[in-house]
């Protein structure tokens, strides 16, 4: 069936068992893949491999059998049709995983089970599953409500209009209609905020299906949303020479410690949310620390968008990594270390006024400053993807694991290294 060639083999692997001999789906297009149907084992001479008479009548449960291999035959057969009408490219390998989440319960990272609309479904039902299985399930409840109210805006607008309608004259459309008295919305910065989240739903869509992110639909607006803020606040390289140096009296640790935290943001990346989130068992990449105890990596998922993130450490950030990492805790950093998001603010701006610092110096000044300094570099841009926890485009995304080696460490750290 288009190019698959689906059949239900007996123990393909020849594995011996006292039992009797497993069934197995054999999924054949370009190489073989099976999947274990985790029947009752039958005896060698029970099984025909007759279409629909699979198992013989020899057998007590021979029609019990039968109709489970035709029915899972099918349901792979559906998922192939899916993919078939959408002109997506399905491999033999992800049309198996898909099968067993889908059918089989199993847990598969990245897999769901379930289809996403292409190009010829409505733009509302694909708001719809990205609030169900997409990027958008893993929001705040609060960014959630944003993404239902895009649905329902965008189906008022155009109820009909599908994913492959969504250009520069849908965008432009759908500002006026957002602007007009059909809605409620009375400031650009509402429009602003749907067209933002319209432009996440397009993108997210892009790398679902491996399709060009056409930038230019959503420039030269004339909204709020594609006007680039009039300064970025970052830490210079004099003020984060000050904060390096700076001493403490012991009544100040914890400034010392703040201090240190966000020196740790500024050589990450992270957000503080997601820095005091890192669980310890997992929150290394001990592949790399196996092969050298040096090769420090700090790895979890950001709590924004759910992407993983994955950022070698310099010896600044190795330094102070080791001194408050305890061994035995659940997270990267103690109790007494992580504290709330709302105080590690309060004590940044007691040291914003020791450096003299013009700014709100705020947790998320740690992030810009790693991005402004990186973008100086020149560092390459999927390793920043990377780096930063965004995702990573529809193309890198299958080879993204594969990335996280030793040759990348040393890459980013010939660039980040102070």
């Amino acid at each position: 069936m288009i190019d698959f060639k689906i059949s239900a083999v007996l123990n393909p692997k020849s594995k011996k068992s006292p039992n009797g001999e497993a069934i197995y789906l054999c999924i054949n297009r370009k190489g073989r893949h099976y999947i274990n149907l985790n029947l009752e084992k039958i005896p060698k001479n029970a099984w025909s491999g007759k279409p629909l008479k699979w198992v013989n009548s020899q057998y007590l449960y021979a029609d019990f059998h039968n109709r489970v291999i035709a029915r899972e035959i099918h349901h792979l057969k559906e998922i192939i049709q899916d993919y078939y009408k959408r002109s997506e490219v399905l491999t033999s390998d992800k049309l198996k995983n898909i099968y067993l989440v889908k059918h089989q319960g199993k847990r598969i990272k990245g897999v769901n089970g379930t289809v996403a609309p292409g190009a010829s479904d409505k733009i509302a039902a694909y708001i719809d599953y990205s609030l169900n299985f997409g990027a958008s399930s893993k929001k705040a409840e609060g960014t959630r409500k944003v993404y239902v109210t895009l649905k329902n805006l965008v189906d008022s607008y155009k109820s009909q209009a599908v994913m492959a309608d969504l250009d520069e004259a849908f965008v432009l459309g759908f500002i006026d209609f957002l602007r007009s008295d059909s809605t409620d919305i009375n400031s650009d910065t509402t429009v602003a905020k749907y067209v933002d989240r319209l432009k996440v739903i397009y993108r997210e869509y892009c790398d679902q299906y491996g399709i060009l992110f056409k930038k230019r639909i959503f420039e030269r607006l004339d909204v709020e949303s594609t006007k680039r803020p009039d300064k970025i606040i970052y830490v210079n390289d004099k003020q984060y020479e000050l904060l390096s140096e700076m001493k403490f009296s012991p009544e100040e640790r914890r400034l010392e410690i703040t201090r240190d935290l966000f020196l740790l943001l500024c050589n990450t990346a992270l957000y503080y949310n997601d820095l005091i989130a890192i669980r310890s068992e997992n929150g290394f990449d001990w592949n790399l620390l196996k092969e050298n105890p040096e090769h420090m990596v700090l790895q979890g998922e950001r709590k924004k968008n759910g992407e993983e993130f994955w950022i070698p450490l310099n010896d600044t950030a190795k330094r102070i990594v080791k001194k408050y990492f305890q061994e035995g805790g659940d997270y990267l950093f103690p109790a007494g270390v992580a504290i709330s998001e709302q105080k590690f603010n309060q004590n940044l701006k007691v040291l914003a006024e020791k450096i003299k610092f013009p700014d709100v110096l705020s947790n998320k000044v740690g992030r810009k400053t790693f991005g402004t300094w990186t973008d100086r570099l020149g560092m390459d841009d999927n390793d920043i993807r990377m780096i930063f926890g965004h995702s990573p485009g529809s193309v890198l995304k299958k080879y993204y694991t594969e990335r996280r080696t030793v040759e990348t460490y040393k890459r980013i750290l010939s660039f980040i290294q102070r």
